[in-house]
């Protein structure tokens, strides 16, 4: 019976329709109203305050005399030598990752010179990787959110350290130690190869993934790149958590932790948390080819041209802070602080005493 009925466009009155405007006299507005679409001021203003809250958290941690010291190594057990060379080897590694990506993400856009070392006519720019850079250095700041309740994820205090500035950030729970050591070699590079190397990464995939698969739907591409890093991601943790005990993680949800109560125990989210995170900086890089900018910056065009460039900075810092935040932090502590598997802590990843 459904297939008799017959729908017909509805008449109103002075020939408007279903595609009149519900407030009249704006028709002629859109070119104006297409330059203020965007949400580049809202993310510009999250990045500000972001910004914000972690160069104060970096100034009274400088300052603090009993904050910025290395973590205390507890005893009676002893790293094994093996250990901490290959702890120092991974921690080398990490750092020339991280200069890597300064290098050809920030350094050699801005000063095209260093490309070939010879002069140029190229423009200097401060592209979208060089933002992603930038906007997970900034985003370390959440670091501190991960131990801000309770021990969920356990430092090795023989890594190079100064402790950590958790104490300074909204939220912590004062009840809890912050005498751990955050990492100040391996700890930053994660947050930028997991966010814009995972970015470049993933564009780089997507290119040969649509001329072999050219009928593959945008969700199986970001499909199968979400696999392949949710593999990598794996493989990279269980080899650091495994070789160096680097880092672990405390507690865990146990439904989902392999090698329970292992002091190599891993939660099968974090490699779920890591490659979605990855894909989200993927695809602000894949949005950023047809019009030279992400989503996120979509809007900067309303702010004075001295302004602009500041604002696009500021946007692409929120955002990453944002998602760093929202697929990576909150889900982890969530599922951390509820868990009841307790992984088998050398008393050199345990936390020194409440100060």
């Amino acid at each position: 019976m459904a297939s008799n009925i017959h729908y017909q466009r509805a008449d109103y009155e002075s020939g408007l329709d279903e595609n009149s405007p519900l407030i009249t006299g704006l028709t002629g507005r859109k070119p104006e109203l297409k330059s203020r679409d965007g949400t580049a001021s809202a993310m510009a203003t999250f990045g500000l305050g972001f910004s914000i809250m972690w160069a104060q958290a970096l100034i009274r941690w400088f300052a603090s005399p009993t904050e910025f010291q290395p973590a205390p190594i507890l005893g009676p057990d002893v790293i094994e030598p093996w250990r901490l060379v290959s702890l120092r080897i991974f921690e080398a590694l990490s750092v020339g990752v991280l200069l890597a990506h300064i290098w050809y993400c920030v350094l050699v856009p801005a000063f095209p010179y260093l490309r070939n070392f010879k002069a140029t006519d190229e423009p200097h720019q401060f592209t979208l990787d060089g933002r992603h850079v930038l906007g997970g250095l900034v985003a370390l700041c959440a670091d501190g959110f991960l131990n801000c309740h309770q021990y969920i994820f356990m430092w090795n205090a023989n890594s190079i350290n100064r402790g950590v500035w958790a104490k300074f950030l909204p939220f912590h729970n004062h009840l809890s130690s912050s005498r751990y050591g955050e990492s100040l070699l391996w700890g930053p590079p994660m947050y930028v190869y997991f966010c814009a190397g995972f970015g470049i990464l993933g564009c780089n995939m997507a290119k040969p993934l649509r001329k072999r698969f050219p009928d593959l739907s945008n969700a199986g591409i970001f499909t199968i790149i979400w696999c392949i890093e949710f593999v990598m991601d794996f493989v990279i943790e269980n080899l650091a958590i495994r070789i160096t005990h680097g880092y672990g993680y405390a507690k865990t949800y146990r439904p989902l932790t392999l090698f329970p109560e292992q002091v190599h125990q891993f939660p099968i989210y974090e490699s779920v948390f890591v490659a979605s995170l990855g894909l989200v900086f993927t695809a602000m890089r894949l949005k950023a080819y047809d019009t030279g900018r992400s989503p996120v910056e979509a809007g900067f065009e309303i702010w004075h041209p001295s302004l602009q460039g500041t604002v696009r900075t500021f946007a692409v810092i929120g955002f990453s802070a944002g998602a760093v935040l929202i697929f990576y932090h909150l889900p982890l502590n969530w599922l951390g602080v509820i868990g009841d598997c307790y992984a088998d802590m050398p008393s050199y990843m345990k936390p020194g005493p409440v100060e």
